[in-house]
Order: C-alpha cells, then structure tokens, then sequence
C-alpha cells in the first residue's frame, strides 16, 4: 500500500485535465471573490443603514430632550409665578381679614349710631307732623301772594313799557342827522339845478309864457310844495343863465316832502295821517309825557309793521322834481322828464329819501322823554330871528316883521310836557330852519324880477 501510492502520486497529470482544473480553481475564487464582495457591499450598506437609524434616533432623541428641557423651564417659570401668586393671595387675605375686623367694629359703631338716630327720627317724626300741619297753612297763605304778587307783577310789567324815559337816541344824534339831510338837500338841488338844462323861454306881452294843461297842472301840483309865490317866481324868471332860482324852489320842495316823510306815521293818506295826529295831541294835552312818548312809540311801529315793505319815497320825489322842472318852463312831457332824473339823479335821491326815513324812526320810535320835531316853517309865515335863520343872508337888517318865501332847510324842536299840568310844555330850538325871506331873493334876482 505504501508503495503504491509515491507511484500515483508521482503520475503526470494530464495537459487537459490541468487545463480544466485550473479554470475550475479560477472560477471558483472569481465566484468566492465576488461573492465575498458582494456580502461585504451588503454589509456596509446594512451598516451604513443601521449607522444612519442609530444618527436619527440620537437626533431625535436629542430634540426630545432639548423640548424636555424647554418645558421643565417653563414648569419652573410657571411653578415660581405660581408660588408668587399664591403668596399675593396670602397678604390678601390677610389684608382682607384685617379689613373685614375693622368693617365689623365700623358695623357695630353703625349699629350703635343706628339705634340713635332711630330715637332721633321718632322724635323728629312727630315734630314734623306738627311742621306739616303748619307748612299747609303757610303754602296756603304763599299761593295766595304768588297770585296776587303775579298779578301785580303783569300790571306793573304793562306800566313800566309806559313809564320808561330811556332814549335809544341821543338829542345830539338827532341834531347831526338833520344837518346831514339838509346837507344832501342842499347838494342835490345843487347838482340837479346844474345838470338840468332849460331854454330860454317865449313870454307872451305880460311876461307869462303860454301854459298848458300840463304846465297848469305841474303849476298847481309845485304850489303845493313851495308856495304861491315862489310858483310864480319860477313861471315868469329866466333860468337859462342862472339857475339859482330853480335851486332853492327845488331845495325848498325836497325840505317840504321830508318834513312830511320825517313827520309821517305811517306814510299813508292824509286823511289817516291827520286822525293819527288829532289822536296824539290829545294824549299828549292829558297825560304825562313817559305814557304819551310811549303811546306814540309803540303806535308809530306797530303802524309801520302793518305796511310792508316801505313805501318807495323817492317815486313821490321824483314826481314833485318833475312839476318844479315843468313849471320852471323844461320842455318835454312829464314821464320822460320823470326818466331823465332817474337816470341821472336817482342815487341821491334815494339817499336823501333814506335819511328822512331815519330820522322818521329815531324820533318817533327812538325818543320817549320829550317830543323832537323836524321845525319846517310854512309860506307866508312871519320871520323871527330867535326860531329861525335867512338862508341867502341879505346884506340889509332883517326885519323881524317880513314874511317866509319857502324852507330850505329843516330845523329841530324839543317840546317836553310839564309834570303835573294840562297842554302846558317846555320847548326849545335845538336847531334853527333856514328859510328864504323877500329881501334875499331880491337880492339874488333884482327888484324888478319880486312881485
């Protein structure tokens, strides 16, 4: 047996079995190699996968810790704010119980002053029955002269309205607006004298200029204004040259119709206008002169609140231009003439017309302690230097016994009752009226050229 064997081992393989042999062992290792390499890929790759599970749960475990931690804070946060409120609701309590103690010693101090003041009240309840009965007995008696006191009350309220003497106006307020309507008078009679031109007029022997029923008209309407005489002044003198004579019959005119205006209580017919006046001169003869200033105050302004609006003045004006123009001898027909000076005069006119209807108000419903007039003094009337003045001023003395031609401009009276007296009154000339006498107009127009 032992020798048998060195014998085989010793045979020579063969090329092909070496051959097959040798790619089997190749085979083999490449199979053993990859298949070792495939266990180590899946390997690391199990390792890499449990690496990356053992990293995500430290991760998280991590964040699960840090949020534990957060919250342990905010335990303690809340834990320390809870000791803190509990200790503040210690003191309180404390302090409540201290105050509930004082309450209740305040209580029974109450209770005792309670008990008192019951005592008190029962007293006091039957002392105010007894007060009770006499307080009806007195609110009898106060009703009683509340009645009569208001009674007496709304009779003294109706006598003071009539006893007052407060002015709403001064005197001397009164005076400067006069004289700043005689002012605008006198410079509207002026301008309109001058812008009005007349022809030369064609007398007839005699030394009138033929008249129509116009111009007699006009005639008489003017008469109505300035008087007779200067009406026949203005007929028969030239104007063409000098037209100073048509100035003072217009002046003269304006003075007239706003002595009306001022004078007017209610700018209504003359027949109403007369009535009224009949009306207050007998309360003024009989009464005294707060109730008589009073009456005519509320009459005048319950009167012209009972015609509104106003009536226009200045339309009554212009007509009484338009008749002095006429009978100065203007030609034309008395609408277009009436145009002419609403065109060219209208402003001032109305000016003047608004003045007078101040004045109007303020001495009829702005004076109660006296009577202030507007002093205009009529045709014919005799001159007396001591109430008047002469407006040309004639060079010559004034005879105290010549007569008035026309007003120029208005003057201002106070009359004031005498307490205690029937018709019995105490005047003065506050503002002198300027009149036009005979001498000064034969001084502006010659002797000749007079009556």
């Amino acid at each position: 047996m032992q020798s048998a064997t060195p014998q085989m081992l010793s045979l020579p393989p063969s090329s092909s079995t070496t051959r097959i042999g040798t790619y089997v062992g190749i085979v083999g290792i490449t199979a053993i190699t990859a298949f070792g390499a495939w266990k180590a890929a899946n390997l690391w790759r199990e390792f890499q996968r449990s690496r990356e599970l053992d990293q995500d749960t430290c991760r998280k475990q991590q964040n699960e810790l840090k949020l534990l931690r957060i919250s342990l804070d905010e335990r303690q946060v809340e834990v320390e704010e809870k000791k803190k409120a509990l200790k503040s609701t210690v003191e309180q309590q404390e302090r409540l119980r201290s105050k509930l103690q004082e309450q209740e010693r305040e209580t029974e101090t109450l209770k005792r002053q309670n008990r008192s003041l019951s005592e008190k009240v029962n007293q006091l309840s039957t002392a105010n029955h007894k007060l009770e009965g006499e307080l009806q007995r007195i609110r009898t008696e106060f009703e009683g002269t509340t009645d009569l006191l208001r009674r007496r009350t709304t009779e003294l309220k109706g006598a003071q309205t009539f006893l007052t003497k407060a002015d709403q106006i001064a005197g001397a307020d009164v005076i400067r607006l006069v004289e700043e309507l005689n002012a605008e008078v006198m410079q509207t009679a002026a301008t309109m004298a001058e812008g009005v031109q007349i022809e030369e007029k064609k007398l007839q022997p005699g030394g009138k200029e033929l008249e129509s029923n116009v111009t007699r008209e006009a005639d008489a309407r003017t008469e109505e204004y300035i008087g007779p005489r200067l009406t026949e002044l203005l007929k028969t003198s030239e104007h063409h040259e000098d037209p100073i004579l048509v100035q003072i019959a217009l002046q003269a005119g304006m003075a007239a119709y706003v002595h009306w205006a001022i004078s007017s209580w209610c700018f209504e017919s003359q027949d109403d206008e007369h009535m009224l006046s009949e009306i207050y001169a007998r309360v003024r003869e009989t009464e005294e002169q707060a109730v008589s200033g009073r009456w005519r105050q509320l009459t005048r302004t319950h009167l012209q609140r009972m015609f509104v609006p106003t009536p226009d003045l200045s339309v009554g004006m212009v007509e009484m231009f338009t008749n002095v123009f006429l009978t100065a001898g203007l030609k034309g027909d008395a609408i277009s003439i009436q145009q002419r000076l609403i065109n060219h005069f209208m402003d001032r006119i109305q000016l003047v017309c608004r003045l007078a209807q101040q004045l109007n108000k303020h001495i009829g419903e702005g004076v109660t302690s006296c009577d202030l007039e507007v002093l205009f003094i009529a045709d014919g009337a005799p001159f007396h230097s001591h109430t008047m003045e002469d407006s040309v001023g004639s060079d010559g003395i004034i005879n105290d016994q010549e007569h008035v031609v026309c007003t120029t401009d208005l003057g201002l009276v106070r009359a004031e009752k005498i307490s205690g007296t029937v018709g019995d009154w105490h005047e003065a000339v506050l503002l002198k009226p300027k009149v036009v006498l005979q001498s000064g107009l034969a001084g502006l127009i010659g002797e000749q050229a007079m009556f």
